[in-house]
């Protein structure tokens, strides 16, 4: 089975690229992914094995690192987040991707 990497993208996040060459080469099936899709429900978070919060200085770093995004995920993808960790999906953080 080749696992599958969800690696985050957008507003003003980083390294994604970089992320998502560093899965393929360890033999990860990666695909960027915007969080607007992940919000929507366009894309799954359970199809995935693996999600990757990159970094970056989301929301301009104006209200503290990552607070802003944080948030949108607590309120849209909390429970799911909770799940998939849960049910084993592995979870990687990239400097304040993590925060």
């Amino acid at each position: 089975m080749v696992p599958r990497a969800l690696i985050l993208a957008g507003f003003g996040l980083n390294c994604d690229l970089e992320t998502q060459h560093a899965f393929m080469l360890a033999g990860a099936e990666a695909q960027r992914v915007h969080l607007s899709d992940l919000i929507s429900g366009r894309v799954r978070l359970g199809d995935f094995h693996i999600i990757a919060f990159t970094g970056g200085f989301s929301w301009g770093d104006d209200h503290g690192a990552g607070v802003l995004l944080a948030q949108r995920f607590r309120v849209h993808l909390g429970d799911e987040i909770v799940g998939f960790v849960k049910g084993g999906g592995l979870v990687i953080g990239i400097c304040n991707g993590f925060q």
